[in-house]
């Protein structure tokens, strides 16, 4: 009984977990990545928001303080006095001056610029030059002096004053090598060229240098809370400020406002503002992997609110499945114990929902199923057993004939003793006929075969070889009796009978894989005697064929019967059953 195939590729409750998962872990986690990505750009908007405020603070400190530094240069020109010693010093004429007119102008000099270096302590020195020549410099340490023979005029604060054409010049953090006593030093500067006011001729440069101090203090108390970096650029993008290590090579090319660049394994945040007068940057640069750590709190709520909708969904869940699955898990016991065989297995789960109504329809199924199969399929078995005990009964009188022709043959030919000895083999052949029993073994039906042989060996002698072989693994399967004595048989007497050339007969039997991957029971039977048209096999009387063809279809439906002949190349049969057939016909025979 093949009964039915239940096959569960989805179980009801794997749909379950799938559907509680759609329907409740990915909308959360949506909504949980929706909300940590609102989160972070409300936060770098408002992050934003405080860095532009403080920069516009910051770079409005620091145009207050640039200013400062560019009304000190402007210093000579408040007096006509100051730039006509400017000019008289730097004419050619200056080294016929008296050592009184030089003094005079000095403190003249002096005396204008003195108030600065007593006022702000952030000026270190101012000096004015003209060409490589130096005017007057005036510095806050008393034993420094200028150096002898400096190139004033190639360096790039003289040349960058020059070009600005009366404008202050901005000069980013350089050594102070013009002074003997602080070129070491690093200084911040500013530069004007002084230009005589009628001509606007240039007359000389001035440049007042300033330390760090002031730009430090205007940097060093600013805290974003996350780890940051604040660096000020001039125009040339050269770094005049910054409050901790950082790579020139991000500035190479300014970032955007508010992108994400990337020094090795660190990314900033970046938020810029242009320092007005001076079209300098102020750059401050936050960690963003910070910033990001800021959002985990969101996932973290998020993850404790799954875990929680989680528990209570997992709860119902279980509910449900019970109620549900149970049912079902009953209808399954029910149906493959009916595969089984079991027709008298019920569905009686009680629910008191449409589970109950499919179990009862189920139980009206199998008691349908039941009452066919008596009605039918018993008698089905019936006549397919009398269609099989009528072509067993045609094989007895066929092998007794063939058998008896034999002896008469014998007795005319005068081979008394052999006469004997067949009768004698016959005896124990007709004992195994005779036997009630239907079936036998493929053990017991090789050992006929080769009784069968041995009496053939008798008539024919040396013309006839008979070899059989069987595997241990196939000796015990049942198979019908007398099933493939005929054909030997016929490759006996129309195959190996009619050469007078010695013959050889092989019957083996073992296990093969077919081309669908299971395992077969092989039975071959090989001769090499005058084979014959398989399409005029009826006509040549081979009746053991078409019989062993029918008993095969009736015992094993799935069987196979191979036959290759052509005449002079003797004969190969093959019969291929599959090996699972003979366990379903050993568990039916129990």
């Amino acid at each position: 009984m093949t009964g039915f195939p239940i096959k569960l590729h989805r179980p009801l409750n794997k749909k379950l977990v799938f559907i509680f998962i759609v329907s409740t872990l990915v909308p959360l986690l949506i909504a949980t990545y929706l909300a940590a990505r609102v989160f972070v750009a409300e936060n770098n908007k408002d992050t934003g928001i405080l860095i532009d405020n403080t920069l516009i603070s910051l770079s409005q400190s620091l145009t207050g303080y640039l200013n400062e530094l560019d009304q000190l240069t402007l210093i000579p020109y408040y007096n006509d006095d100051f730039i006509y010693a400017l000019k008289m010093m730097a004419s050619d004429s200056s080294g016929s001056m008296s050592k009184y007119q030089l003094l005079s102008i000095t403190n003249m000099l002096d005396s204008q610029l003195r108030f600065v270096r007593y006022t702000r302590k952030d000026i270190m020195s101012t000096l004015i030059v003209s060409g490589d020549k130096p005017l007057f410099f005036s510095t806050n340490n008393p034993l420094n002096d200028v150096v002898t023979g400096y190139d004033f005029f190639n360096t790039s604060w003289y040349r960058q004053a020059l070009q600005a054409g009366g404008n202050a010049v901005f000069i980013a953090p350089h050594r102070q090598d013009y002074f003997t006593r602080t070129r070491e030093e690093t200084v911040f500067s500013v530069a004007r060229t002084i230009r005589e006011i009628p001509s606007q001729r240039p007359i000389s440069v001035i440049i007042a240098d300033a330390n760090n101090v002031v730009v430090q203090k205007l940097f060093q108390d600013i805290d974003f809370h996350v780890p940051s970096r604040i660096v000020l650029l001039d125009r040339d993008r050269n770094i005049v400020y910054a409050n901790g290590e950082v790579n020139p090579a991000l500035f190479r090319e300014l970032p955007a406002n508010r992108s994400v660049v990337r020094d090795g394994d660190n990314s900033y945040w970046v938020v810029r503002r242009t320092v007005a007068p001076t079209d300098w940057e102020m750059i401050v640069l936050l960690s963003y992997t910070h910033l990001q750590q800021k959002t985990l709190w969101v996932y973290l709520n998020s993850a404790i609110l799954y875990m929680v909708c989680l528990v209570v969904a997992f709860l119902f869940y279980l509910w449900l499945s019970r109620k549900v699955t149970g049912p079902v898990r009953e209808i399954i016991k029910t149906m493959r114990r009916v595969e089984d065989g079991d027709l008298s297995a019920r569905y009686r789960f009680r629910t008191k929902d449409e589970f109950e109504v499919i179990g009862q329809s189920l139980n009206s199924m199998v008691e349908q199923l039941k009452q066919r199969i008596e009605m039918e399929y018993v008698l089905v078995l019936k006549q397919r057993n009398t269609e099989y005990k009528a072509l067993q009964a045609q094989v007895q009188p066929h092998f007794l004939f063939n058998m008896l022709n034999g002896f008469i043959a014998l007795n005319q030919i005068g081979e008394r003793e052999l006469l004997e000895r067949s009768i004698i083999d016959l005896t124990l052949l007709l004992r195994y006929i005779l036997d009630e029993a239907d079936m036998t073994t493929l053990e017991a039906e090789l050992s006929l075969i080769e009784k069968y042989g041995s009496l053939q060996q008798l008539r024919f002698g040396r013309r006839l070889q008979v070899f059989v072989a069987c595997d241990d693994c196939v000796r015990l399967y049942r198979i019908p009796k007398l099933l493939l004595q005929p054909l030997v048989e016929n490759a006996v007497i129309h195959g190996i009978e009619p050469l007078n050339v010695p013959c050889r007969l092989s019957i083996t039997a073992d296990v093969a894989m077919e081309e669908d991957g299971l395992p077969y029971v092989r039975i071959r039977i090989e001769d090499d005697g005058t084979g014959f048209d398989p399409a005029q096999a009826e006509e040549r009387g081979h009746v053991g064929l078409a019989n062993t063809r029918e008993r095969l279809r009736l015992i094993f439906p799935d069987s196979r019967f191979l036959l290759d002949s052509r005449p002079g190349t003797g004969t190969r049969i093959a019969i291929l059953i599959p090996e699972a057939a003979f366990h379903e016909h050993s568990h039916r025979g129990r």
